[in-house]
């Protein structure tokens, strides 16, 4: 993402050593948009898959000049029937510890996980714990556009573009 205003920018790329996983992608600037997908696909620190240009096209749109991509599942699966059966609890740890150390007080995150969070029952499980340990830190959660049918906040490839409204995190 081009900085806005020529600000100084942190790199951040956060990714187990053989990078089956990946815990944090993008740049921590003075405005960051941090937004929560399910898992990583193929996006590295030297180049951007179509999701990540998306939300950055949508984070610049709305002002921001940063934005560090997080995952509720830190697996890389370009196809989600691909991730793990059951939940790598050690690596679950390892996103919520990186998550934890990345995110500010009173961000603003990006809900955009779309239905691909019932591919796997433990996808849900580690949303809830990742928000639960968020909560202290004042986040402000937000999403674009109607939930799906299913009550989940849409995936930025399925949205025009559109204002962020407030995802109400219970």
């Amino acid at each position: 993402m081009s900085n806005l205003n020529d600000q100084k920018v942190t790199e951040i790329y956060l990714k187990s050593q053989e990078n089956k996983y990946r815990y944090a992608l993008g740049t921590i600037g003075e405005r960051t948009l941090y937004c929560f997908g399910i898992n990583p696909s193929t996006a590295t620190d030297v180049e951007d898959d179509q999701t990540v240009r998306r939300v950055k096209k949508f984070a610049q749109k709305s002002g921001y000049d940063s934005v560090v991509m997080l995952n509720v599942y830190p697996q890389r699966a370009t196809n989600p029937d691909n991730l793990d059966k059951g939940v790598n609890l050690i690596e679950h740890q390892r996103n919520l510890k990186n998550i934890i150390s990345v995110i500010k007080e009173g961000s603003v995150v990006w809900a955009a996980w779309g239905n691909l969070i019932g591919k796997r029952p433990y996808l849900k499980e580690c949303l809830v714990e990742i928000q639960s340990k968020l909560k202290p830190r004042n986040i402000h959660w937000v999403k674009i556009g109607d939930l799906t049918k299913e009550g989940n906040p849409r995936h930025p490839l399925y949205l025009r573009f559109q204002a962020f409204t407030e995802y109400v995190v219970e």
